[in-house]
């Protein structure tokens, strides 16, 4: 299935249905206010790059996507439910790959058992060839003041020479902290 990557370069070139998607696909503890994102794509910000995902000019999805030194990081990937389990999803992780170039593709996932479907996406990352930092101890950052951290577990494409490096990256740049 052929997916393409459209890069998002002015709020208003989001489909309605994709602030929606991305509401419900993470909870609010793992999402950044959706203002906070339109300001990002409004500003031109060299760092983060917003993608609609589209399949034969419909919109399926989106993935965000940062520059960040060292490694690409995704930071929130959904796919629509009815275009879900049909390789849409793969398809896009491969995209990211290819942008990703000799750098790690890293992204956080929830921990194994964490929710009813955090099993599944670590599988899903790992057929797509990402692989789990199980020993390396990770939790994100509050997006804002009032919410808690969230144990997580980062998976990258290929090995990150210093992952505590990385993770300080990370929370600097993407979370403020």
């Amino acid at each position: 299935m052929e997916i393409n990557l459209e890069k998002i370069t002015h709020p208003t070139d989001i489909p309605l249905e994709i602030k929606d998607l991305y509401h419900s696909a993470f909870p609010e503890e793992e999402r950044r206010e959706w203002t906070d994102i339109l300001r990002r794509i409004e500003t031109g910000d060299p760092i983060f790059n917003f993608y609609v995902l589209q399949h034969n000019s419909e919109t399926i999805g989106f993935i965000t996507l940062w520059n960040l030194p060292g490694a690409l990081y995704c930071e929130h990937f959904a796919v629509s439910h009815r275009y879900r389990n049909q390789g849409c999803g793969a398809e896009a992780i491969k995209a990211a790959l290819a942008m990703a170039a000799t750098r790690p593709l890293v992204l956080e996932v929830e921990l194994p058992g964490a929710s009813e479907f955090a099993d599944s996406r670590i599988s899903f990352y790992k057929r797509c060839g990402m692989t789990p930092l199980e020993d390396f101890p990770y939790w994100q950052p509050p997006y804002r003041a009032g919410l808690p951290e969230v144990a997580m577990m980062l998976m990258s494409s290929s090995p990150l020479p210093e992952p505590t490096a990385f993770a300080m990256i990370l929370h600097t740049i993407v979370y403020n902290q």
